[in-house]
């Protein structure tokens, strides 16, 4: 799941409210250690080629830089007061904006400015005369920092905090937030810890380390993803169907099909309409829970049934089967108004565009003793050329 790129800034919490001593006898040498795993993230980003990810590099780095030079004083200070209430609030923005809204290539010039200028702002508090501004004393004085036991609590952010974390936290779960907003999400939340417990020695440090531990999971999440996941139809390819096949369970049936006339598809209405095609089946067979989906290559997928009772295959095979076949699949006009609004209401029409149908051919095998992944798939395969061969749109068994 995603969601274990939270658990960095969900310990490091843990261990700082309850064994903040432990945190501290482990003697961590900051900040070179922090830089250093800064660096890290920087190599494997660039590495892997997920060039988002240095926005939020930029900003952790500018941040841990403008904590170590301007808050390392008692917060008494009315400029470390100021700076510690502002700072916080300008990493959040920022951090939703990175979040919230498509951001350039940062391997083009409006990329590279756009991480400068995050690079920048939180440094440019240092030389800001935040505790000069009438609002920023008014706002370093509704801000109570009042030490309670392990906790400094300072109530206004605190506040803040919960309120854009519990936000982002049930939008993410509402929208299903894909792997890349959960390391997003994990990295805010590692960076807040340093406001809850700025009070500990090296605050600053353990939460800009849970913040890169929860980048790096992301980064091994995607790298696990793009090696086992298709892009297009979002099924699983064909390195994780013979990872399946090779622990296949004695009771089971594999079942090979593909799209009926692809090739005239892409040929009549273009390669845009043949990745339609090929979405709206992955789209069919993802919510297929009678089995497990599989993309092998182009137009063809796999099928792996937990079971090989003839009968229920049959059923469950011609309910996939006609599913797909009564699936409209409308497609996109050539010529699309220019106007959002217009776009909608063309789009609310069935006059939209023209609906086309699609079907497909399978061919199915059950497992029996001494199958191994090619002779199953070999024999799955040359059921479903007996199911083109007897016309199509059709399941036929081996």
């Amino acid at each position: 799941m995603p969601v274990i790129a939270v658990l960095p800034a969900v310990i490091i919490f843990i261990l700082q409210l309850w064994a903040p001593n432990a945190l501290a006898q482990l003697s961590v040498p900051f900040p070179a250690s922090a830089y250093l795993a800064l660096g890290l993230v920087l190599i494997l980003s660039s590495f892997m080629r997920q060039w988002q990810w240095l926005y939020w590099l930029a900003l952790l780095l500018s941040s841990y830089f403008t904590i170590q030079s301007g808050l390392q004083r008692p917060l008494s200070e009315p400029d470390v007061a100021a700076l510690y209430n502002t700072l916080p609030v300008l990493l959040t923005l920022l951090m939703l904006i990175l979040t919230l809204f498509p951001l350039p290539s940062i391997l083009t010039w409006q990329g590279i400015a756009l991480a400068i200028m995050i690079a920048a702002l939180p440094p440019v508090l240092l030389v800001m005369p935040l505790a000069d501004w009438s609002s920023a004393l008014a706002l370093s004085e509704a801000l109570l920092i009042q030490p309670y036991d392990n906790l400094a609590l300072n109530w206004g952010l605190l506040s803040l905090i919960f309120a854009v974390g519990s936000l982002w936290l049930l939008m993410g779960l509402y929208f299903r937030m894909s792997l890349i907003h959960w390391g997003e999400f994990a990295t805010w939340m590692a960076m807040m810890n340093f406001v809850i417990f700025v009070h500990l020695p090296d605050a600053s440090g353990w939460a800009t380390l849970a913040a890169t531990l929860s980048l790096l999971i992301t980064l091994a999440w995607q790298m696990l993803h793009l090696a086992y996941m298709d892009e297009l139809t979002g099924l699983p390819q064909r390195r994780a169907l013979l990872s399946h096949l090779n622990r296949l369970g004695k009771r089971s049936a594999v079942t090979m099909l593909d799209v009926d006339h692809f090739k005239q598809f892409n040929d009549t209405y273009g390669h845009d309409v043949g990745d339609q095609v090929l979405k709206l089946l992955g789209s069919v067979l993802s919510k297929t829970k009678s089995c497990k989906a599989y993309r092998y290559g182009g137009e063809e997928f796999t099928l792996i049934f937990p079971h090989k009772d003839p009968e229920r295959l049959e059923a469950e095979l011609n309910e996939i089967r006609q599913q797909v076949a009564d699936y409209p699949l409308v497609l996109r006009q050539n010529q699309r108004p220019e106007d959002d609004k217009a776009g909608k209401t063309r789009r609310g029409n069935s006059d939209g565009g023209k609906a086309i149908h699609i079907t497909i051919s399978l061919g199915c095998t059950a497992y029996q003793k001494g199958d191994d992944s090619d002779s199953l798939l070999k024999r799955a395969d040359n059921a479903l050329y007996a199911a083109k061969k007897a016309g199509r749109n059709r399941v036929k068994f081996a």
